[in-house]
């Protein structure tokens, strides 16, 4: 931005005033053109051809397209979701703890909040406070590096699960955004290679692309290509999994997702699912609707009263 308020002072003889303003109107204009194409790319599964998806189960709700109205709501939600994110709560804000319940709930556990890609702690600081006042006590762990392997991810992970049970007497629920819900199913897996104690009460994952997602391909890090859509990765975790380690998955998603897509991608067999609708990527860290699905998850989560069984 302030690249090219200079060319335009120097080179076009712009006043400082018209010149500042034009570039704050260009790079807010070159923003949102980048989510629009996220969003038209994502929904049209561009370079996945409609064979290559896996069909629904004939009983999960189907995708039904938004009126205007409803798709321009859904645009600047997203549009100012990532502008607060990547502008300000991940630079500026994670030194920040989250904030903590008043009255914690008796006897449940700590929810561990799991990051996406290319992305810090700090990215749950608008949905804390939600999980806070219900009665939850959460955490945040950060992934790192942030293009690595997320087998390396899992290591880190599940140690931190366990280190939260054994200070907490309860094994955590896990809330993760987009890769992180990848990152904590392999964790799972991980224990259950030890034969360890499962580490998790349950996993709410938000947006996580479990079938893979057509925009990896355009993104860096051995993490992109392992969510690039159904990727050999992808396929070696579904492989080592067991229908007790999913039957304590909750995924919340939006069918308009603007990046964990084509739609559909969310959906994973033998999980719990909870399909919204008009919610971006991002968006789903802090709108409404995502945050009563999540709390609706925890709780279901916890009613279950049991901790992940290893089949």
């Amino acid at each position: 931005m302030a690249s090219l308020a200079a060319w335009l002072i120097l080179s076009a003889g712009w006043t400082v005033p018209v010149a500042l303003v034009t570039a704050v109107l260009a790079v807010l204009a070159a923003f949102g053109l980048s989510i629009a194409l996220a969003f038209a790319a994502t929904l049209a599964g561009v370079g996945i051809a409609p064979e290559q998806r896996p069909p629904l189960p004939t009983d999960a709700p189907h995708c039904q397209p938004l009126g205007i109205p409803a798709a321009m709501r859904g645009y600047l939600t997203e549009y100012r979701a990532v502008f607060r994110m990547f502008n300000w709560l991940q630079p500026f804000r994670s030194r920040l703890d989250f904030a903590q319940p008043a009255r914690p709930l008796p006897d449940a556990p700590h929810v561990l909040m799991v990051h996406g890609y290319g992305c810090n702690h700090a990215i749950w600081l608008d949905m804390a406070p939600a999980l806070a006042a219900a009665g939850y006590q959460c955490e945040g762990i950060d992934l790192t590096p942030v293009l690595g392997d997320i087998d390396d991810y899992a290591a880190p992970l599940l140690a931190r699960m366990r280190e939260m049970a054994a200070r907490t007497g309860h094994p955590p629920l896990l809330v993760c955004h987009s890769m992180g819900g990848l990152a904590a199913r392999a964790a799972l897996v991980l224990a259950a290679r030890d034969g360890s104690t499962p580490p998790s009460t349950g996993i709410v994952t938000l947006g996580s692309p479990h079938h893979g997602c057509a925009l990896a391909r355009f993104a860096g890090g051995r993490n992109a290509w392992q969510m690039r859509w159904q990727s050999p990765w992808l396929a070696a975790l579904a492989a080592a999994e067991t229908p007790a380690m999913r039957a304590h998955i909750v995924s919340v998603f939006s069918w308009h997702d603007s990046i964990a897509g084509p739609p559909g991608t969310s959906w994973l067999e033998g999980a719990h699912h909870v399909a919204l609708d008009g919610i971006g990527h991002v968006a789903l860290l802090r709108h409404p609707r995502a945050i009563e699905a999540t709390l609706a998850a925890l709780d279901q989560l916890r009613a279950q009263n049991a901790p992940v069984q290893q089949a």
